[in-house]
Formats: C-alpha cells, sequence, structure tokens
C-alpha cells in the first residue's frame, strides 16, 4: 500500500473517497425538514432580498446560529443554481466540500500521530463513514463544521511537531470560521484538548506559535465584522437572543424534544460509526499499549484530550442530538487506522469484540433499510434488497476479519459502507413517496393551477413544514386552520389552500368554508416524520372565476 498511497495521490484518493460517499443522496433526497429546510430557505431569501447580514426565515428572525454556512450556501446556489428554482443540491454542496476537509484534515494529523499507512486508512475510513456522509449530504452546519474543526486540530498537532507560524496562522483561521459556522463549537473542543494536554503533560512550550499576532487578528478579521453588522441591525439582542433561543435552552434542558440520557451518543457509536468500528477495539488496545513508551504516548494522549473532555460534555448535556460529536470522529477513526495496522497482532478479545461491534452497527443499519419503506409507505421489495446487497458485503468484511486478513476486510468495508450510503439515499428513500409531502403537494398546487391558467397565485398552508415553503416560495403563508380559513373566506383573487387533515380539528362548519367558491380539489397522503403522524394534505384551488 505504501507506494499507492505516496506523495500527492493519497490526498487526492481521500478527497475522491469522501466527496462519493456524501454525493450519494445529495441530488436523491427531498428537503429534509425541519433544519436543512430552514437554511436552505433563509439562504434563499438572502439571494432574494440581497441582504446577507440578517439571518431570517420568512419574516422570522432566525438569530439561532452565526452566518457562516448561509455565506457558503449563498456562494454555491449563486454561482450553479438560482433562488427561485429551489434546487436542493446546490446548498447541500457546502457540507460535501466540510466533509472532504474533515477527511484531508484527519489525514494531515494522522501523519504526525503515526504511520502513514494507518493515518490513510484511519482516514479513508472516516470517508466514507455513516454519520460523516450522511451529514453530508444534508444542508446544514455540521459536516462544515467537523471539516473546520478537525483541521483546527490537526494544525494542533502540527503545534506539537514543531509546526510553527503556518500551523498556528491554520489554527487560528479555522477556529474563526467555525464561530462563524456554529459559535462556540469548535473553540469549546479545541480548548479543552488544550486544557486536557496541558494539565496532563505539564508542558506549554508547544503553544507559543499561537501568540504570533497575525493569528488572532485574522480570528478577528473572520468573525468580528459580521458580528458588529448583525448587532447593530438587531439592536444588540442577537447575541443575547442566540444565548437565550439557543444555547441556554441546549444546557438546561431536553430542547425541542431532543433529550437523552448519559450515554446516548455511545449507544449510537456502532451504526454511527461503520465502517471503523470493526477496528476500533484493536486500535484502542494498541493505544493503550503506546501509553507505556514515551515516543508514541505523544500520540495516544493527543487523541485522547481530542475525544474524552468534549464528548463527556456531550453526554452531559440535556439536549442531544445524533450529530453533535461528529467533530471527535477523526480521532477515533485514527485510533480505529490503528488497529487495522496492527489487527494480527492485537489479542483475540479485541478483534472479536470489535467484530460484534462492527456487526451490531450493521444489523442497525440493515433495520433501516428493511423497516423505511414498511414504515413509510415505500416498496418493501426495495427495502429487502438493499439490505441483502448490504448484508453481503458485511458477511464478507466478517470472513475476512475472521481470517484475520485486514487489507481485504478493509476494501470490503469500504465498498459495504459507500453501498450502504447509495442504497439507502440514492434508492430507498426516493422509493418512499410518502416521506416526500412537501414535494409532492407543491407540485399537485402548481399543476391545478396551471391547469386552470393561473400562475403566481398565492398559497396558505395549515401543513407548516419549512419544507413547504422552500418548494413554493418565501410568499407561502403557514397558518393554523383558523386563520386558513379566515384567509381564504377574505381572499378574492385566485388562492390555493393546503389544508392539513391531522391538524383540521373538529368544527365541521369552518371545513366547510374552505370547500366555498373551489374550482379544483385534490388530496396527497403521506407521512410528516417531523410530528411522527400520517396525514392528508387537501389541495384546493378558489376563486378561479376571478382569475378568468
Amino acid at each position: 500500500m505504501a507506494d499507492f498511497i505516496s506523495g500527492p495521490r493519497a490526498w487526492w484518493i481521500l478527497a475522491a473517497l469522501a466527496a462519493i460517499a456524501a454525493l450519494a443522496g445529495v441530488f436523491t433526497v427531498q428537503p429534509l425538514d425541519r433544519d436543512e429546510s430552514r437554511y436552505a430557505q433563509a439562504t434563499a431569501q438572502m439571494l432574494e432580498t440581497g441582504d446577507f447580514i440578517d439571518i431570517r426565515f420568512q419574516d422570522d428572525a432566525r438569530h439561532k446560529k452565526p452566518v457562516g454556512i448561509y455565506w457558503m450556501q449563498a456562494v454555491t446556489v449563486g454561482l450553479l443554481s438560482d433562488a427561485t428554482d429551489r434546487e436542493i443540491w446546490a446548498y447541500r454542496l457546502p457540507s460535501v466540500i466540510g466533509a472532504i476537509l474533515a477527511v484531508l484534515g484527519c489525514f494531515w494529523a494522522g501523519t504526525r500521530l503515526m504511520n502513514r499507512e494507518a493515518a490513510f486508512v484511519g482516514a479513508a475510513m472516516l470517508a466514507v463513514s455513516s454519520l460523516l456522509a450522511a451529514e453530508a449530504g444534508i444542508a446544514k452546519t455540521d459536516a462544515m463544521l467537523a471539516g473546520l474543526t478537525t483541521l483546527a486540530m490537526a494544525a494542533l498537532v502540527q503545534l506539537r511537531h514543531g509546526g510553527g507560524k503556518r500551523a498556528a496562522l491554520v489554527f487560528w483561521a479555522m477556529l474563526g470560521l467555525g464561530i462563524l459556522v456554529k459559535g462556540p463549537v469548535t473553540p469549546m473542543i479545541a480548548g479543552l484538548a488544550i486544557i486536557a494536554l496541558v494539565a496532563w503533560e505539564r508542558r506549554i512550550e508547544w503553544l507559543k506559535p499561537l501568540l504570533f499576532w497575525p493569528g488572532p487578528v485574522m480570528a478577528a478579521l473572520i468573525v468580528l465584522p459580521w458580528i458588529i453588522s448583525i448587532e447593530i441591525a438587531t439592536g444588540g439582542n442577537f447575541l443575547f437572543g442566540a444565548f437565550l433561543d439557543d444555547l441556554a435552552p441546549k444546557l438546561s434542558s431536553g430542547d425541542e424534544g431532543h433529550g437523552g440520557w448519559p450515554g446516548y451518543h455511545l449507544l449510537l457509536l456502532p451504526v454511527l460509526s461503520i465502517p471503523f468500528g470493526f477496528f476500533l477495539l484493536p486500535g484502542l488496545h494498541r493505544a493503550a499499549a503506546w501509553l507505556g513508551t514515551e515516543e508514541r504516548a505523544q500520540a495516544v494522549r493527543f487523541l485522547i484530550a481530542w475525544i474524552a473532555p468534549a464528548w463527556i460534555v456531550f453526554e452531559l448535556m440535556p439536549t442531544k442530538l445524533p450529530h453533535y460529536p461528529l467533530p471527535l470522529y477523526a480521532a477515533l477513526a485514527l485510533i480505529a487506522g490503528l488497529g487495522w495496522e496492527y489487527y494480527r497482532a492485537a489479542p483475540a478479545w479485541s478483534r472479536w469484540g470489535s467484530l460484534a461491534f462492527g456487526l451490531a452497527g450493521a444489523a442497525g443499519f440493515a433495520a433501516l433499510l428493511v423497516f423505511g419503506p414498511a414504515t413509510y409507505g415505500g416498496e418493501p421489495f426495495v427495502g429487502m434488497m438493499s439490505a441483502a446487497i448490504f448484508g453481503v458485503a458485511i458477511v464478507g468484511v466478517a470472513i475476512e476479519l475472521l481470517r484475520i486478513r485486514a487489507h481485504a476486510a478493509l476494501a470490503l468495508a469500504l465498498f459495504a459502507s459507500i453501498s450502504g450510503h447509495y442504497l439507502l439515499r440514492g434508492v430507498v428513500i426516493p422509493a418512499t413517496p410518502d416521506l416526500d409531502l412537501s414535494q409532492r403537494v407543491a407540485g399537485v398546487a402548481r399543476d391545478m393551477a396551471a391547469g386552470h391558467g393561473v400562475r403566481d397565485m398565492p398559497v396558505y398552508s395549515s401543513y407548516t413544514e419549512p419544507s413547504l415553503v422552500f418548494a413554493l416560495g418565501t410568499d407561502t403563508r403557514l397558518l393554523a386552520i383558523d386563520a386558513l380559513v379566515e384567509a381564504i373566506a377574505e381572499a378574492g383573487d385566485v388562492v390555493v389552500s393546503i389544508e392539513d387533515s391531522a391538524r383540521s380539528g373538529d368544527d365541521p362548519l369552518a371545513l366547510a368554508r374552505l370547500d366555498a367558491q373551489v374550482c379544483a380539489r385534490e388530496e396527497v397522503a403521506g407521512y410528516n416524520y417531523s410530528r411522527g403522524e400520517r396525514t392528508v394534505l387537501i389541495v384546493r384551488l378558489h376563486n378561479c372565476e376571478q382569475g378568468s
């Protein structure tokens, strides 16, 4: 393998692997509720209005996260698409880039912490891993955050090995960009790692290049212009609102119903770490052995400081979402790369334990392929065939691991992971139309209006998912059922109403008013996964004679 990954070739291979895994669902999965559609819609409004300072979803201020990802999405949409086209793939490209940066940062760090082959294998497994590739196909902050944070941590690794001022500048640049993308997360992870290392090793001289003044100035220049502008635009309320409405609820309770007990992230690790979970326990065993040798202990201490303090914070936070520890996954993947390198020498208990760990994760992923379509109105045969294809590849991984053939097992694991991404996001989800309510109902509304010679009609909807706004446009009005009835009764021109039958209540007189002046009516059944309920959306075209 050494010749195969020599020179720049290794970097190109890793970037290609990350892009291949990330692109699995970029063009095929519908805009997701709720966060992705909110991000994409806010970016579209920036492009529509020309206001790139204030972040808004329709008329509501979206002062929870900084502006970085919106600007990145605006660049890719502006260059490759148009806000009026509502092509979600263009909004997802910054996340793809973020995943590539995470993988390259992982390799950059690994080449200093272990030999090149182990670093390459760890980065390759990270590139196709379940969580990173999934987040890389969604238009929100987390894949880019993982990329920037991993590069910041890789720069710290270089500092520990004489990287000097260049590494310091990279660190400060990534810190500034990380703050601009998701506030305190990158500084928290880097800061906790630095504190842990200084306390552990009782030495601080390796941090001296961070005092090189252009670095902090560069970070400030990245962050402060927008912070000052948004504080002026909001009358000094952005930072206070971001803390009060976003950060504080996450620290005090399970915000928006996303609570969980300590151990939540560890419990999900087998599924989210596919495929590097197959080599994780041998890697941990080798890392523990390295702690006994001063030459190697420094590398292990860094990986532990990268993972442990921040992981504990994520486990103790009342609010939990599966992607929170993603910026720590590069360190876990490097440990797995170490396990791959020493797999033959690893004790049997670690090989068997890691095999069980990996198979448990693979079983969870296969269950998703099978039960997703069965639960959400897709084709069960599609799910079963997808699970069978994925399962055959995983069985191959298990056989090669039992034969202690790490190279063959690695190749099959990479193939199994990539095939799993394409089966889930390229086949199973697109074949489950009940999950795509907003795109389907938007198409019905447009076709209904076009069939009656109407264009650019107002849309009022009691189905209030953000993906509907992204599909139909910023002027779509989301209303409670009572307000929807009143709005339709007062409308004098042609208008489309969308009634969410699951939220319509039991007032027959009010609902009867929706059928007044109706010239077309169609029902669209599906599953609102944000609320966890089946529903029927009733699309009506009103007042056609007014448009004739």
